[in-house]
């Protein structure tokens, strides 16, 4: 599975700003709380890994019967919610649509040209794996196949455990009020590092003048996130309400240029053989897909 390096690997590089406007007092950021970077490239991340996990998602591909959607638009019928999602798998209603930021096109056809648009970094043996894929084109959304919403706990985590429910369980009830048939995953980027740079702490110019550094009681705090997405609600069946797959990633972010890495001790790291494993999730997606959507 290449998710969880690429998304290490690819914010471990400090951008200046994020959908075309800079960051405030020229800052350079790795993780913003107010940038949608992490979950755009979490979500190119376990596209590709499903991608190569499903053999029929591949065989759809060629066959030209899915695409991929971008910043699409789910409405909740019942609750009258609208959400917009990075990244979808759907069948297409003809329209193109180039990939980007909110803030405008920049020039992505497909999901393969998303790793320049979104200056994702690969190595490469990932890039290998890529180039051996069918090509997946950005188009118009029909109907929705595979939703993805990606969330991130990086620092205050007291607050986080009921922010990260509250929106979690809002995408999952947006998502299948949307449409019933739709595999929702919910993947969740955990912060393991013992000190973090916040962006909300660190409204000032950094390069003049010192960094206010948050501390962090690892792993508690980072097992404690963990432990609180268990309460999230799961489906198994069609009729059900909540969420098909649910993934974590534990990564070390200290926020401050040093080099991002992933966290595979246990805890907070979710074991081989529990269902938040990042294997395990990818794994359950394509099994939901060969079997929920083998007729389309």
């Amino acid at each position: 599975m290449h998710g969880p390096n690429i998304l290490c690997r690819t914010l471990s590089i400090p951008t200046s700003g994020s959908g075309g406007k800079p960051f405030q007092f020229g800052n350079e950021w790795q993780y913003h709380s107010r940038s949608d970077r992490h979950s755009k490239v979490a979500c190119w991340g376990l596209t590709l890994d499903l991608l190569m996990a499903c053999t029929l998602l591949r065989t759809h591909v060629a066959e030209g019967k899915v695409a991929l959607g971008i910043n699409h638009e789910l409405r909740d019928f019942r609750n009258n919610k609208r959400k917009n999602l990075d990244m979808v798998i759907c069948t297409t209603g003809g329209s193109s649509h180039a990939g980007g930021s909110k803030g405008g096109s920049r020039g992505a056809t497909d999901f393969a040209g998303l790793v320049k648009s979104y200056g994702i970094v690969l190595s490469k043996a990932e890039a290998s794996d890529l180039s051996r894929l069918p090509t997946l084109p950005i188009a118009g959304v029909s109907n929705v196949l595979v939703a993805t919403e990606a969330k991130a706990a990086m620092t205050a985590f007291l607050k986080a455990r009921p922010r990260l429910k509250d929106e979690l369980t809002s995408s999952h009830q947006t998502i299948h009020g949307d449409t019933p048939e739709a595999i929702a995953a919910g993947l969740v980027l955990v912060n393991a590092a013992s000190t973090f740079l916040s962006t909300d702490l660190n409204k000032r110019d950094l390069r003049t003048e010192p960094a206010v550094v948050s501390q962090h009681r690892q792993p508690g705090d980072a097992e404690k996130v963990v432990t609180g997405l268990r309460d999230l609600q799961r489906r198994t069946q069609i009729s059900d309400s909540g969420f098909d797959a649910i993934g974590v990633v534990v990564v070390n972010c200290k926020n401050d240029g040093s080099a991002i890495t992933r966290v595979s001790s246990s805890p907070p790291s979710p074991l081989p053989n529990d269902d938040f494993d990042y294997t395990r999730f990818i794994n359950r997606i394509a099994q939901l897909y060969a079997t929920r959507f083998k007729e389309i």
